[in-house]
């Protein structure tokens, strides 16, 4: 039986990630809405994401744009996209 290492993929490789930022560069309005959102605590961020989450899949919002603010729910990443909208 042979032994696969699983590959991490580098998140500039990931199309739905490149996609995220793209979006925060051109959209105000999303990233005003997610700057306060990801100053919270893990907790309370993933919980208003996840309220957010719902909240378009009930609107029918594009999927796409639902997997790329899933990716928020990561704290390591969710901090590192605050780290960009705040410059």
């Amino acid at each position: 039986m042979k032994s696969f290492k699983k590959e991490k993929r580098m998140l500039a490789d990931n199309d739905d990630f490149v996609a995220l930022m793209k979006v925060l560069g051109e959209d105000l309005r999303i990233r005003n809405k997610l700057k306060p959102l990801l100053t919270l605590d893990s907790f309370n961020r993933k919980s208003a994401l996840n309220t957010w989450l719902e909240e378009l899949k009930l609107k029918q919002a594009p999927k796409k744009f639902i997997v790329m603010l899933s990716y928020l729910l990561d704290d390591d990443i969710a901090e590192k996209i605050l780290d960009i909208i705040r410059e």
